[in-house]
């Protein structure tokens, strides 16, 4: 009788989906372990930060803003650019929360907002128009004005504008102990580290991959940081409504 009863399961769908998925998950909580985990949790950390940073929406602004500057006076800018990026992101790691909780926000509410920005910032991205979020209009005038923009507007807030930062608040939240926060500060400096070849090469690349190239980019980009706004704006109604949970 058992040997029928598992003879027909065992070749049955249903049956077969079972054993895969009690299959995969020996395998990986036998051979892959606790520690790939973390590797994973790293990896959706890093991902989240540097589609946030949106280099390929912003390349088209800094090559009309270097275009005619020598090549030492654009390296010394795009170094000042990133330094004062990687500063503000930092700041705002290790004390954002503690600022918005003296204000009396709960982490819920700031989840919610800050996914709602992310969403807009992604919406935006997805249509390959740039996000009023990141820029204005005066702003742009402004900055074609301005002998140095390196600060403003394109480190502010062009690359570490709400978006980031708020982004950067949520993933500090969600570290448990000092090594996760130095982990997460270890990906921040990376991922600002990655956008110095990006922007260096900028003029050559827009001139190769064209607009079209550019905005095909962008949108794959901006439908990453879109799932990535989904989950965050869940988290917080879900921590709001506990019964949901």
């Amino acid at each position: 009788m058992n040997i029928v009863f598992f003879s027909q399961s065992y070749f049955s769908m249903q049956g077969l989906v079972h054993y895969a998925v009690v299959l995969v998950k020996t395998c990986f909580c036998r051979y892959i372990g606790p520690m790939s985990i973390e590797y994973l949790k790293l990896g959706k950390e890093f991902l989240s930060l540097f589609t946030i940073l949106a280099p390929f929406s912003v390349l088209p602004v800094y090559v009309s803003l270097t275009q005619t500057m020598p090549e030492q006076a654009r390296r010394r800018a795009l170094r000042r650019t990133l330094l004062v990026s990687l500063a503000t992101l930092l700041i705002f790691q290790w004390s954002g929360l503690y600022f918005f909780r003296g204000l009396g926000i709960e982490l819920p509410s700031f989840q919610i907002a800050g996914g709602l920005i992310i969403a807009s910032m992604a919406w935006s991205m997805l249509h390959a128009h740039p996000s009023r979020i990141q820029r204005t209009h005066t702003e742009d005038e402004e900055s074609q004005e301005k002998d140095d923009f390196s600060i403003v507007p394109l480190a502010i807030p062009m690359i570490s504008g709400p978006g980031a930062i708020t982004t950067v608040m949520l993933l500090s939240q969600q570290q448990k102990n000092f090594v996760g926060d130095g982990l997460l500060t270890g990906l921040i400096l990376i991922s600002i580290l990655l956008l110095y070849p990006i922007f260096l090469y900028a003029h050559p690349a827009l001139k190769k991959m064209g607009v079209t190239g550019m905005r095909v980019m962008t949108r794959i980009m901006g439908m990453i940081l879109l799932a990535i706004a989904v989950e965050f704006i869940a988290q917080g109604v879900i921590r709001s409504l506990p019964f949901l949970g």
